[in-house]
């Protein structure tokens, strides 16, 4: 299987061609193929990881500094015959203010987007940190440990390659599940953001640990409020794991077909969101089992309307009836739902 390394490119190259006085695209080419490890950090990192077969994603500012080098790292490994593609990051440059509240935002979302483009092809990923904003290779560290996707960067001390394995941190994306309407009503707004005056009602309602990956900003001297960089590598690490779990299979026993069949479209939707979640791997984290027993639980706990009842079998999600919050709820919560009242031709897939 090939490897995609997302690389995160910098100005090292340009800088040490112009330290030996080489300004000119040429020059800077042949001084780079002389010596790759010396010429730039990202040659340096990508020398020590690069195999027969992978693929280089180069992903540069938004400045023509940055365009430059990657431009030139690009034409490099062309030549060499390694596939190589760059991707600008609008808005990461040097402007303080914008490289805050919209460059590292894109960044974030563009090194995901590549993450999960890689896993569709069925192919691993390397994130190579090395080069760049010393704030992005802090969130490409973020990024790989979500994704679990290892992240390489070359020491300073010892210019040895060092490598994060792909090891989970402890993050829950039940917070995303718990309170999803909120946060695809935030992320659905234009560029992902809304006004403060709408957020402030609706963010009230949110626990603290939700409400710390929002951030305020002004745009066009005006308060709004969006997902704060770490916020987007979170709410962006659960749309890939959501992506991901869409291939678990979910049945439908015939009176939650029933249910779902007779809803109005709109209520449908939710119910229809809310099943996607409940493929997420962290879904016995959210789910509740009452002093009714049974074989079902029921998902998710918290202050959600829209309830469900499910239990897994065989690698599959078998929902016995959806329902809302209140007393039927509660009802069902104490009488539970047993397999022996069902057999498997009871049950039809959610998409037939």
């Amino acid at each position: 299987m090939s490897t995609v390394i997302l690389t995160t490119v910098g100005t090292s190259l340009l800088f040490n061609a112009r330290r030996e006085g080489l300004v000119e695209d040429h020059q800077i080419l042949a001084y780079l193929k002389q010596d790759p490890k010396k010429a730039s950090a990202e040659t340096n990192s990508l020398s020590r990881i690069l195999q027969k077969g992978d693929e280089v994603v180069l992903l540069h500012s938004d400045t023509f500094e940055g365009a430059n080098a990657a431009d030139l790292l690009e034409r490099f490994y062309r030549e060499q015959g390694v596939p190589c593609d760059r991707v600008r990051i609008p808005g990461l440059a040097y402007e303080a203010q914008g490289f805050v509240d919209f460059g590292l935002k894109n960044f974030v979302r563009t090194l995901a987007g590549e993450i999960r483009k890689a896993a569709k092809g069925q192919k691993d990923v390397i994130i190579n940190a090395t080069g760049g904003f010393k704030a992005e290779i802090s969130y490409a560290t973020v990024l790989g440990l979500v994704f679990k996707v290892p992240v390489c960067y070359i020491h300073e001390q010892f210019r040895e390659i060092a490598i994060l394995p792909p090891t989970p941190i402890g993050w829950d994306s039940s917070l995303f599940v718990l309170y999803g309407d909120f946060f695809d009503w935030l992320s659905e707004g234009e560029g992902g953001v809304r006004p403060k005056s709408e957020v402030q009602p609706r963010a009230a309602l949110l626990p603290e640990e939700a409400q710390v990956l929002l951030e305020e900003f002004e745009l066009d001297g005006k308060p709004y409020v969006g997902l704060s960089p770490l916020g987007e590598a979170y709410f962006e690490a659960f749309r890939g794991e959501l992506e991901q779990a869409q291939t678990i299979p979910i049945y439908l026993a015939p009176k939650a077909r029933r249910t779902l069949e007779g809803l109005e479209p709109a209520i449908k939707e939710r119910y229809r969101k809310l099943l996607e979640r409940l493929r997420l791997p962290n879904r016995a984290a959210s789910s509740e089992l009452k002093s009714g027993g049974g074989d079902a639980l029921g998902f998710p706990k918290g202050r959600i309307d829209e309830r469900v009842f499910y239990a897994e079998k065989d690698g599959a999600l078998y929902v016995f009836a959806l329902t809302h919050h209140g007393p039927e709820y509660e009802r069902m919560c104490q009488e539970g739902f047993y397999w022996r009242d069902y057999s498997p031709q009871d049950f039809t897939l959610l998409d037939e």
